[in-house]
């Protein structure tokens, strides 16, 4: 913010240094015509000198300016979130040697991803295998409300022992939908579906 500037002290400023001025000009004169002391002439000079230089350096009007106060805005600590895991178990079981997608019937769930507030990925895991280890075998999610898919939760195994098995991470479509399990073999072999189960990364 801009201070008005007192202009009637840089006059009386001014007429204070022209009167000063002209004494020692006046003084400078008779001592002149009165003594040729050349010191003394030295020092009139450097006074007149002096004066000149305190007049020419007088501060203008537009330099006297405050500087605005500057306001810092308190920065607030991070806040670190935590992680925590969580489970839901699949109802059922089932098993197919069929080479297409069959319902496992039993295996229907529903899931809405807005009752887990900060949920950030969620994975499919189940235990499953080959009857007689000859192929592969194949388990994923189906969507039966928007009849689709679940994205990424296809998982499969050739071991003919029980094997837990993990998807990528899932995409689930909004609103509280009914979720099946569906499984398929590569070739006439059986495919044994175990357990399974829905694991929850959340952040708070």
């Amino acid at each position: 913010m801009k201070k008005n500037f007192p202009f009637y002290l840089l006059f009386i400023d001014l007429l204070i240094l022209n009167s000063a001025l002209v004494y020692l000009y006046l003084n400078n004169q008779k001592a002149t015509s009165t003594s040729q002391d050349p010191d003394y002439q030295a020092y009139v000079d450097d006074q007149i000198s002096q004066l000149k230089q305190s007049l020419i350096t007088t501060p203008s009007p537009s330099s006297l300016t405050s500087n605005p106060t500057s306001t810092s805005t308190p920065v607030k600590p991070a806040v670190s979130k935590q992680t925590s895991v969580t489970y839901i178990p699949i109802p059922g079981s089932g098993q197919t040697l069929s080479n297409q997608w069959v319902d496992l019937t039993g295996t229907e769930f529903y899931l809405a991803k807005q009752d887990f507030p900060g949920l950030k990925e969620i994975y499919f895991e189940a235990n499953l295998k080959l009857f007689n280890g000859n192929g592969k075998a194949y388990l994923r999610l189906f969507d039966v409300t928007n009849g689709i898919e679940v994205w990424g939760s296809q998982i499969e195994t050739s071991s003919q022992a029980d094997t837990m098995v993990s998807s990528s991470q899932i995409t689930l479509r909004p609103g509280n939908n009914l979720i099946r399990v569906q499984a398929k073999s590569l070739t006439a072999d059986t495919t044994i579906f175990t357990s399974g189960r829905l694991k929850l990364i959340i952040e708070r």
